[in-house]
């Protein structure tokens, strides 16, 4: 009895420590959510979009630097003038409230101009990918039936030939002024079977007067931005007026953005947070926002100090392309203050912090479609949100225990509800679905069983539903929230779940370059898959394959997370928004077939790693060679 009692005061005093230690970051964190909420309450309760939101900050701020890009600066005056231009042009072009235009167009300050302006008029604008051709390009466009294309001159040859299988009669070319010519910019072209319309010329001729105002309405989509399609085809995620709200105000509250900020963006505009968020940081926020045609690690620095910028945003592995360029005196000669984004590996995050001297990180979980989203407000290292531990269902989301085989939530025999995880356990992060737009889920455009897919019901009890974020978390015991890695990317290996990032993050330490992607392989009559990575060949930065397998054991990756295969190559893709492209890699696994770059596999007698050859590899395949 008194051992039970003991336990109970140690577990009870541990517990009040947490709670005393994590009280305040939980009551900042309730403040800025209850601000959210009452932020976006009150302009629905007036009745107020982000145009007329943006309409005011004209009215305050006039003469401001609303976008930079390069040397060419908007005011939020030329900014409204220029969105109405584009709004009576395209009113009287014949388009209407909920018809679909496809904007295909590189970074530029025309960019988030042409969705403003298109929404004045109630419609949809579908940012699309402007690394996408054949199939995905098609796909894309016809799954939106947008009625029209905005592209440019540069664009325009890449993918001629795909609209030409469309039927749209107009193709409207919006290019810098500075960067008209007359050659191109008259009217329709005689080798084309659409016309083309140069925007610019068209525009001079167009009223700056505002257009009539669109009918009210939340539910009305803004625009369509697709998912990265790094498997399978694209999805057109909405992005309705609700839910543009809780992005654009989500982020300002909790980072703490304000008017007198010069935000940088260098991610791409078809992006929800390169081409949407960071837009509205000027829209709704009144900050000057720095525009950059395409991201440049040698540029990065020079650019903040030459913009003056003092926050800037990232996703992906941007931040460790900067942690690669050698030091520079632009390192620390900035004025960033903060930053925010998603993809900061914890092993990078006190580097970046030490060498560029940028003290408030925002790292934050998210999904263009998703309804579950936090933010690491208190700059915890390699935490990407948390939880309130005095009031936990607050977040709106949940970390269930699942099938690492199936993917799915493993439910309770007896219940048959969900089981939630403890502290330091692994799980799938769902987010409960509500009928209010901070927890609504919006879909995808013409694809129900896609959107189906995502719902998951029977959750806290029976009824409720949840969105299936797809990504594995773990909370700590104080509530801090880390990434793992997305379900598709854990893989099963000698009965035991094998975190992709884990390794990824080992090896990155280990061979001191960051260029490093893991996955599974299937091995034929063998259980679940094995581990392969693939790192970027640098002669500069050999590699000892001799003492490599026992260097992973001494850094304690367990045997079944050692990878059995690791090949070198000369080149890893990434998707406009710097995550890494492991399709190809994983459909050629390690077929020498189908490779002509150096593979190794783990030798299970000797533990070390040998060159794969033709004959190894047919005796892996014949179980001559078991693992």
């Amino acid at each position: 009895m008194f051992d039970r009692i003991w336990t109970f005061l140690k577990w009870l005093f541990d517990y009040l420590l947490t709670i005393i230690k994590t009280l305040p970051r939980d009551i900042r964190g309730l403040y800025k959510l209850s601000r959210n909420s009452l932020t976006i309450k009150y302009h629905v309760y007036r009745k107020r979009d982000f145009i007329a939101i943006f309409r005011n900050n004209v009215k305050y701020y006039k003469s401001k630097p609303c976008f930079i890009s390069e040397d060419t600066t908007l005011s939020f005056q030329q900014v409204e003038d220029l969105t109405n231009q584009l709004a009576n042009y395209f009113l009287a072009e014949g388009y209407s409230y909920g018809d679909v235009i496809a904007l295909i167009l590189d970074n530029s300050i025309e960019y988030p101009c042409v969705w403003i302006g298109l929404s004045k008029i109630g419609c949809i604008t579908a940012l699309i990918n402007t690394n996408l051709r054949a199939t995905p390009l098609l796909h894309s466009i016809q799954t939106v039936n947008a009625k029209g294309v905005i592209t440019s001159k540069y664009l325009l040859p890449e993918i001629e030939s795909e609209l030409k299988e469309l039927n749209i009669n107009k193709v409207y070319l919006f290019d810098s002024k500075n960067k008209l010519t007359t050659n191109i910019s008259n009217g329709c072209t005689s080798i084309l079977s659409f016309e083309t319309i140069q925007l610019y010329e068209q525009l001079e001729k167009c009223s700056i007067q505002p257009t009539k105002p669109i009918p009210y309405n939340l539910k009305h989509p803004v625009f369509y931005i697709f998912t990265s399609g790094t498997t399978g085809l694209p999805k057109a995620a909405v992005i309705k007026h609700s839910r543009f709200f809780l992005g654009s105000f989500g982020f300002i509250v909790a980072t703490g953005i304000t008017d007198k900020d010069i935000m940088y963006d260098t991610l791409p505009f078809y992006h929800s947070l390169g081409g949407w968020v960071c837009i509205t940081h000027s829209l709704i926020g009144g900050c000057t926002t720095v525009l950059r045609k395409k991201f440049s690690a040698s540029n990065f620095w020079k650019d903040c100090v030459r913009y003056k910028c003092t926050g800037f945003t990232y996703v992906g592995e941007l931040c460790r392309f900067l942690l690669a360029q050698p030091p520079s005196e632009y390192d620390r000669k900035h004025s960033i203050r903060l930053c925010c984004g998603n993809g900061l590996r914890q092993n990078l995050w006190t580097p970046f912090v030490e060498r560029f001297n940028v003290r408030e990180i925002y790292e934050f979980y998210a999904a263009t479609e998703s309804n579950a989203y936090f933010f690491n407000i208190d700059s915890h290292p390699g935490a990407c949100g948390f939880y309130s531990l005095i009031a936990p269902r607050a977040l709106g989301s949940v970390l269930v225990r699942f099938d690492p085989i199936t993917l799915e939530p493993i439910r309770d025999g007896k219940t048959k509800l969900c089981i939630r995880c403890k502290p330091d356990e692994r799980g799938l992060l769902l987010g409960m679905i509500e009928n209010n737009i901070l927890h609504a889920f919006d879909g995808y455009v013409n694809n129900p069983s896609g959107t189906k897919r995502k719902v998951v019901e029977d959750i806290y009890k029976k009824g409720d539903r949840a969105f299936n974020t797809g990504d594995v978390m773990v909370a700590d015991k104080y509530g801090y929230l880390y990434f793992c890695d997305r379900t598709g990317d854990t893989f099963r290996w000698k009965g035991e779940n094998v975190s992709t990032v884990e390794v990824e993050n080992i090896l990155m330490n280990l061979l001191k370059r960051n260029d490093v992607v893991v996955f599974g392989v299937a091995i034929p009559e063998t259980d679940g898959k094995a581990g392969m990575a693939v790192i970027l060949d640098d002669s500069s930065l050999p590699i000892d394959m001799n003492t490599l397998a026992g260097d992973l054991k001494k850094n304690g990756l367990p045997s079944y997370a050692r990878p059995c295969f690791i090949r070198l190559t000369k080149h890893i893709e990434l998707t406009g928004t710097f995550k890494v492209k492991k399709t190809v890699f994983q459909e050629e696994g390690f077929d020498l077939k189908l490779i002509n770059e150096p593979i190794f596999y783990l030798n299970p007698q000797k533990q070390i790693y040998e060159r794969l050859t033709s004959e190894i590899y047919d005796l892996i395949l014949k179980e001559k060679i078991k693992f």
